[in-house]
């Protein structure tokens, strides 16, 4: 089927647009929390009513199982949806904080106000995801909001657009639509928002990077690295198979936080290995080309560089591909090179390069070829190795015997470090990237005991020495 054919948004519409965002924001429209929660639960009903229109979107853009498409782009947005509008209240609060004995009598206090017109761009793996999850936030928090889907999965950004269209006023929330190396230096160069929030290379990424310095403006970078999974000799391997596989696979390894690759003790390599062979014919067949339950890779030239990655490397299991169908099979590579194309690059696909070690120095010295991944993935029952890993590796987050599944809580917030991100979302993190924490402290007026004022003495020297320390 040929793609929708999406046009660019014109600057003169986004113009209009933009102002009037800038008009309805001043006149202080978004501040007030019976606006705000309207807002999100408007944004809910939306969500649940274009369900069954997105996963459609989905498959049709690279054939991504319903349930896939509900469980990592639907389903954790409502989560995320019914998570704030739980808490929002309390996050909009002023927050007491201690005032030091110097400034006695006052009150110190944190006010939560919003930053403005923010703008939000999202890639094209979980096309939905990405797009609304940093938007709850940016609405909880009281912005108006551009938001600019992917090009590269058209049908899911047409209802995007008819989603947001249908539920709020484009003085509100307004969508960018086209391609995205047209529209992205048409919005930066000639509009400035209050916060830029982006997902997706680290190549863009340094790119928005530069246009937001040339305004100042507060940026969150979501992107990404080879995310390694470290199985010692105490991992109970008939428990974990699972979660190695489901990490990996799971949207054919189109995932920022997908195991890039595997990092295995001699100890348990090889049952490792079979169990994982075992496991993908178990879950996709022997043809897996014709399984419904595995997805494409969303162009052919993502298809294309993820194929050229195997030349040369040694093949344990699949291997085969098709190109124009955007097929390319679960492959297991062995790794005996680490300076190979495959351990130089996040792979973003279902190639998984597997590397044996002896001695957890090896973790280190691997890992550290490839410096700051957004996560890190430990297989142990030994607390010893956990904790060094923990303490060695420099990652965004991650789990302990489980994988990629750590994006999904609510409670802490998600997001890099150095080259895999900067800034944290998800929940209170995600209001608190779109607030501007305003400190205020308060002195009473009636009484006057400051000791800082001219003339100054000995006596008022040697005082502020006692009580300042």
């Amino acid at each position: 089927m040929k793609s929708p054919d999406i046009l660019n948004t014109s600057f003169s519409d986004m113009k209009i647009v933009f102002d009037s965002q800038r008009t309805f924001f001043d006149a202080g429209h978004t501040r007030s929390y019976k606006f705000r929660l309207h807002a999100l639960k408007s944004l809910r009903t939306a969500v649940r009513t274009y369900q069954e229109d997105l996963m459609e979107a989905m498959a049709l853009d690279y054939r991504k199982p319903k349930t896939e498409a509900f469980l990592g782009d639907i389903g954790v947005v409502l989560e995320e949806l019914n998570y704030t509008i739980r808490h929002l209240k309390y996050w909009m609060q002023d927050k007491k904080v201690l005032t030091p004995i110097t400034f006695m009598p006052g009150s110190s206090k944190i006010i939560y106000e919003p930053k403005g017109v923010v703008m939000i761009f999202s890639p094209w793996n979980y096309p939905f995801n990405l797009m609304m999850t940093p938007l709850i936030g940016a609405i909880a928090a009281g912005n108006c909001v551009v938001i600019k889907p992917a090009h590269e999965t058209p049908h899911t950004a047409l209802v995007i657009q008819k989603l947001i269209s249908d539920t709020f006023p484009s003085h509100h929330i307004a969508v960018a639509m086209g391609d995205g190396r047209v529209i992205g230096p048409m919005l930066l160069d000639n509009f400035v928002f209050n916060h830029i929030f982006f997902t997706g290379s680290a190549k863009t990424g340094k790119w928005i990077m530069s246009k937001a310095a040339e305004h100042l403006t507060p940026i969150t970078l979501e992107l990404g690295g080879k995310c390694p999974a470290i199985v010692d000799g105490s991992a109970r391997i008939n428990s974990i198979v699972k979660r190695i596989v489901w990490s990996k696979l799971f949207n054919a390894g189109q995932t920022c936080l997908a195991i890039d690759y595997l990092l295995v003790h001699e100890k348990v390599k090889e049952k490792l290995v079979a169990k994982i062979i075992s496991l993908i014919k178990a879950w996709y067949g022997t043809d897996i080309a014709t399984s419904p339950d595995y997805c494409r890779i969303v162009n052919k030239e993502r298809a294309a560089k993820i194929i050229s990655l195997m030349e040369g490397e040694k093949i344990i299991f699949g291997g085969n591909y098709n190109l124009e169908d955007r097929f390319i099979e679960p492959t297991l590579i062995e790794v005996n090179n680490l300076d190979s194309p495959i351990m130089k690059e996040e792979i973003f696909g279902p190639l998984l390069p597997i590397i044996t070690w002896g001695n957890k120095e090896d973790i280190v010295r691997i890992v550290r070829k490839n410096r700051y991944p957004l996560a890190c993935y430990v297989f142990s029952e030994n607390e010893e190795m956990i904790n060094y890993v923990h303490n060695n590796i420099e990652f965004g987050g991650g789990c302990v015997n489980d994988g990629i599944i750590h994006f999904a809580n609510n409670h802490f917030g998600f997001g890099g470090v150095m080259s895999s991100g900067m800034g944290r979302y998800h929940g209170q993190s995600s209001f608190e990237t779109f607030s501007h924490a305003k400190p205020i402290l308060k002195s009473m007026s009636i009484v006057d005991t400051h000791i800082w004022y001219p003339p100054y003495t000995d006596g008022k020297l040697n005082l502020m020495k006692k009580v300042m320390g």
